[in-house]
């Protein structure tokens, strides 16, 4: 069987429903493998003359009312979780100037580029636009590029389920993977929860959930992406259009149960009018309420931590070195995989061209093809390594390495996957190495 969370839709390596996959037995499971995968990990010798850095794009912070989390919080995670540059991605709201009232350069060891979530992009301009928003020169995804273009920078597709069809011949690239796009489909495990606001033994339940196995909790919605996958292998034929990993990160998955009178609760989210359930409409809900007065909290579910997101999935950049000049450029011209973190920690994963044993090409080049000419994948542990050029698969083996005798030009890229209780599920994805 395979399923998505939702029943009915069936998605690549799903076994189990999002519900499914949130019995104590399958969390358990599931930590069980992530703690044996970290274990047993290995360092990656093949050499791709870069660093290996991670970088969290599609970052909101301070910048709506449906957004929960700061800048400083951002910060504070990013330095637990590894991560080393963030890519803030506010919501543009004029006059309020989303690059120069941002934050931008090194911070406590982190780097910040600021940006926007505008107009179907993810915008990082080298300089402030706010006059342009201001007099709102453009009509049109078309007008908006020329404009951007103008002034130079940073550019990828976001949400590109709602876009299929937009043409991406003019950007830097596009989100293969964003995971508010991954939860969309979820509506099963939306009833499920919101049934736990008047079911105590449940709520308590989803409570112990998140404090045991917080992180696979966060990951038991992730899904392979196909129509996304599809379309940036379709676009990348004719073009280089780096593949990068949305967070959406917002923390404002956070849901509190709190007594509002002695025969009813109100249950909150960020941004979410507060709702109201009595004891009439549900009489479980006296349960909850024994004890407490008006204003005590009952519980709080707390999803979507920083950290968490973080640590769930992230865009690996390959930089020479760790400033904004050298990362743009890395995103520019395709250095960087896309990874879920969460499951095993890739960094170092490499994937070169070589001829007569010498390094060719890194992800992102373009190269000519000649007789002897190899693929080479190395990563950090065994996965299924599937490889696809112009799109279509042509090898799976399962390894930590690949070697391949290439015998014909094409766009060719990797994907690895991960065996998790009984499910395959998608680890690493490489960009494009373009041989001609």
């Amino acid at each position: 069987m395979k399923t998505s969370g939702q029943k009915g839709n069936p998605k690549p390596g799903r076994q189990y429903t999002t519900v499914q996959r949130l019995s104590m037995e399958r969390l358990r499971a599931t930590n069980e493998r992530r703690l044996s995968l970290q274990n047993s990990r290995k360092k990656v010798k093949t050499q791709t003359g870069f660093t290996d850095f991670k970088a969290i794009m599609h970052a909101h912070a301070d910048d709506s009312a449906h957004t929960g989390g700061s800048r400083p919080e951002i910060l504070k995670a990013a330095k637990s979780t590894g991560v080393n540059i963030i890519l803030l991605t506010d919501h543009a709201r004029p006059p309020r100037d989303f690059i120069n009232d941002s934050w931008r350069g090194i911070r406590e060891g982190v780097l910040f580029i600021p940006g926007s979530e505008s107009e179907g992009f993810l915008v990082y301009p080298q300089k402030s636009i706010i006059r342009e928003y201001i007099n709102k020169s453009w009509k049109g995804p078309e007008e908006y590029i020329r404009m951007f273009r103008q002034v130079g920078g940073n550019l990828f597709l976001s949400h590109v389920e709602e876009r299929d069809k937009w043409a991406t011949d003019e950007l830097d690239g596009l989100e293969i993977y964003n995971n508010h796009t991954d939860f969309m489909d979820e509506a099963e495990f939306l009833f499920w929860l919101r049934g736990s606001f008047t079911n105590p033994e449940r709520l308590l339940l989803i409570e112990k959930m998140l404090a045991e196995y917080g992180m696979e909790v966060f990951g038991s919605s992730q899904d392979y992406l196909p129509q996304i996958i599809a379309k940036w292998d379709r676009d990348s034929i004719n073009h280089r259009l780096t593949g990068v990993a949305a967070n959406d990160c917002h923390h404002n998955q956070v849901y509190t149960v709190k007594a509002v009178s002695p025969d009813a609760i109100e249950v909150n989210i960020i941004g979410d009018p507060p709702m109201k359930i009595t004891t009439q409409q549900s009489p479980k809900i006296a349960e909850m309420l024994k004890g407490k007065n008006p204003g005590d909290l009952i519980a709080r579910l707390d999803f979507d931590p920083y950290e968490r997101s973080m640590n769930f999935v992230s865009t690996h950049i390959l930089s020479k070195e760790l400033n904004e000049e050298a990362v743009r450029d890395s995103l520019k011209n395709s250095r960087a995989y896309v990874s879920h973190d969460w499951l095993c920690d890739p960094s170092g994963f490499a994937f070169i061209a070589e001829k007569n044993g010498k390094r060719a090409a890194v992800m992102g080049d373009e190269i000519s093809f000649s007789k002897g000419l190899k693929l080479r994948v190395e990563a950090t542990n065994t996965a299924t390594i599937k490889l696809f050029r112009n799109g279509q698969p042509i090898s799976e083996s399962k390894s930590n390495e690949l070697n391949f005798d290439l015998k014909e030009p094409g766009i060719y890229r990797v994907e690895l996957w991960l065996e998790i209780d009984g499910e395959m599920r998608p680890w690493i994805y490489s960009n494009q190495i373009r041989v001609k």
